[in-house]
């Protein structure tokens, strides 16, 4: 049969018919799944897998995970950490790139210029912040080359912590355990609850993708 098909009580059904049926369930599940991604509470519980916050001792160092709208966000939760005693020192990855213009200084400042300055402001001594180089690798893997770069300065680390936003603390987390020796403990810290944070909005799908390839590449 080419223009129907049998139903179960015997009765030819137009494909018509169940195209329309079929059409109808694709736009009612996008319609859907489009309003609850728009809300923060479901994209936070979609996204909560890839959130991880299990900072329990105190740690010698708190790493600054870099890039991103909420990189300052994540540079205020480890300046919260500094003030709470739980971490003594605070790390920021060495960036060259131009960045806004500092009218006190009357000069354009560096990423980590401004990082710096910034930590300064929310009341960090310069004393305790320090820079880490990078490591050149893939551009997909920045989250391991930034893993790998605090490894070769601070191999002798014991305690760290890795200070990044919410979405992404699994695969940080995940980066910094297989570059660090398995001596040093190695914790991560969300700057936010999931359904609060700076990148709640962000791809939910991207964060997946990444955390499997990092899971296969990272080693």
């Amino acid at each position: 049969m080419t223009d129907a098909q049998v139903s179960l009580d015997g009765t030819k059904q137009p494909k018509a018919n169940r195209w329309r049926r079929a059409c109808f369930l694709i736009v009612v599940l996008w319609t859907s799944s489009s309003m609850l991604l728009s809300t923060s509470w479901f994209r936070a519980w979609v996204s909560y897998p890839l959130h991880v916050s299990n900072m329990t001792t105190k740690a010698d160092i708190a790493y600054v995970m870099s890039d991103g709208h909420a990189y300052w966000n994540r540079l205020h939760a480890a300046s919260d950490l500094y003030h709470m005693g739980l971490v003594a020192k605070i790390a920021v990855q060495e960036n060259s790139t131009s960045s806004r213009y500092d009218f006190v200084s009357q000069q354009s400042q560096t990423v980590t210029q401004r990082a710096i300055r910034y930590l300064e402001y929310l009341g960090v001594p310069e004393d305790h912040i320090t820079t880490v180089r990078g490591i050149p690798t893939a551009p997909l893997l920045g989250t391991w080359s930034e893993a790998q770069g605090f490894a070769v300065e601070f191999p002798n680390a014991t305690n760290m912590v890795v200070v990044t936003s919410t979405p992404h603390t699994r695969r940080s987390l995940l980066c910094f355990q297989r570059a660090m020796p398995s001596s040093c403990r190695v914790s991560v810290h969300a700057d936010s609850l999931p359904a609060e944070g700076a990148e709640l909005f962000a791809p939910i799908w991207l964060e997946y993708a990444k955390f499997a390839v990092y899971s296969l590449a990272a080693h």
